[in-house]
């Protein structure tokens, strides 16, 4: 991580790929051990956004990579909005 520049472009990019990365890993994790999977695909969803939580905060604290962080929470809020806008969960 010390080697990545310090960019919030950069962070965008972290910040969307690696929820698909963790999905992904997810849903193959649970095909490949159960008959039946148990989780819905919106738990699995939100199980991959969160994954970028422990990921900014060492980013932040650790690497001190204020721009990286910034792009990282950016990406995060719009998987977020996402996730609200296309399970249907804003009531007006």
């Amino acid at each position: 991580m010390d080697k990545l520049k310090d960019s919030i472009i950069l962070g965008i990019i972290l910040g969307a790929l690696i929820p698909v990365v963790s999905y992904a890993l997810i849903l193959s994790l649970l095909e490949l051990t159960l008959a039946e999977n148990p989780l819905r695909i919106s738990t699995m969803q939100v199980i991959a956004i969160f994954v970028n939580f422990p990921i900014f905060r060492n980013i932040l604290t650790k690497y001190k990579k204020d721009k990286l962080g910034r792009g990282m929470l950016l990406s995060t809020f719009i998987l977020a909005a996402w996730y609200i806008i296309y399970h249907d969960m804003l009531a007006f």
